[in-house]
């Protein structure tokens, strides 16, 4: 009882700043009552927001729906987005399939491989993407970045559309500003497209200008989180599948040992990352030495992937021992673990805090393990 405690106290840290309704599951459907002026945050493997948020939304999830509305603005991380319900306040969303379905009545940014916006009619717009497709217009002005980009329904500000390779306008398609864009090829304009401004079309640039790298720079980044974040999803969910045994004799110490035990792990890995280093600079010194110290920080290296992985694995028991009575580990849990782990690291000082907690746990708890199964062939504790 008092590990369990433990365990959700810290993971419970980094949100307890926040006046806020929060909820987290494998598979979240949200239907409470939220407080006036109170945000949400929301999280799982597969989220489905069926209530109305008065506030501030924010969803992380390997699929979210949302289908009612949000009186503040929205923030949506995710592999496939799909927004149904309108959006009084801004809309950011970054993902791999976003789709756009309700209205949005402030500002849209949204970074995705696919983006379909059949709905929103956004204000000002900025989006970038593979395949990004316009089609409800906007009330300002647009700046899109794809490969290819679709444009349709009024626009009533300036448009500017950077495609690698075509733009296409749809038939009746009405840009109340001037449209600017660059492409592989000149797009093929139907007549009953109206440019009050005039059309601007430069080919594709090997040079791009400041705005366009900052732009570029921003969208890079934003696609390699994504990348980073899936990646982790994969790893911990391998990890936790190819090596079902090693996953859940490390969740073991952790979930069925007493608090001083988890503690002492946490000392222990502590130790060995701060450590090692020192002992690695040490041996550097000398020639002979030189080989030796290359070698531990390669398995140095190894320890800290692994440690930060099998956190989020430790993480996801923990929900599947707590909410779901169950002490053996999948590769689903693992991967739930990790979601809810990098989004713990995006809360500025508590997050970075649990984080660094947590591998130092997951650290020793290796160390110990490796060192029973060298030196005593048992899982009998070193701590």
């Amino acid at each position: 009882m008092k590990q369990s405690v433990f365990i959700i106290a810290l993971w419970a840290l980094p949100f307890l700043a926040f006046a806020a309704t929060t909820a987290a599951a494998q598979n979240l459907v949200f239907t409470g009552v939220v407080a006036p002026m109170q945000n949400v945050y929301l999280a799982g493997g597969s989220v489905t927001v069926a209530s109305p948020s008065p506030a501030d939304l924010l969803v992380a999830g390997g699929s979210v729906v949302t289908s009612d509305s949000v009186g503040g603005d929205m923030a949506v991380l995710g592999g496939s987005i799909a927004i149904r319900g309108a959006t009084k306040g801004d809309l950011r969303a970054l993902g791999g399939k976003v789709s756009l379905e309700a209205p949005v009545a402030g500002d849209l940014g949204v970074i995705g491989l696919s983006i379909i916006d059949s709905g929103a009619h956004a204000k000002d717009i900025l989006v970038a993407g593979g395949t990004v497709q316009l089609k409800s217009g906007s009330r300002g002005s647009v700046r899109a970045y794809g490969n290819d980009i679709y444009l349709s329904g009024t626009f009533d500000g300036n448009v500017r559309a950077i495609a690698f390779n075509k733009l296409v306008l749809a038939p009746n398609t009405v840009i109340h500003g001037a449209l600017q864009y660059e492409a592989s090829e000149a797009a093929t304009i139907p007549s009953s497209v109206k440019v009050d401004r005039g059309v601007t079309y430069t080919g594709a640039s090997f040079l791009p200008t400041s705005r366009e790298a900052e732009a570029f720079t921003l969208a890079g980044i934003g696609i390699f989180f994504l990348v980073r974040i899936l990646g982790a999803l994969i790893v911990a969910g391998l990890l936790a599948g190819l090596f079902p045994i090693f996953s859940n004799n490390a969740v073991s110490q952790v979930l069925q040992k007493p608090t001083r035990h988890v503690l002492l792990l946490t000392l222990l890995g502590f130790g060995s990352l701060v450590a090692t280093p020192v002992l690695i600079a040490l041996l550097s010194i000398t020639f002979v030495g030189l080989g030796i110290a290359l070698v531990l920080a390669s398995a140095y290296t190894l320890l800290l992937f692994v440690s930060f992985a099998y956190s989020g694995i430790i993480v996801g028991a923990t929900f599947a021992h707590v909410f779901m009575k169950r002490d053996i580990i999948s590769w689903r849990d693992a991967i739930f673990g990790m979601l809810v782990l990098m989004i713990i690291g995006v809360v500025p000082t508590f997050g970075h805090f649990a984080v660094a907690l947590l591998v130092c746990l997951s650290s020793g708890v290796i160390v110990s393990l490796f060192y029973n199964f060298a030196f005593h062939h048992t899982l009998k504790d070193i701590v």
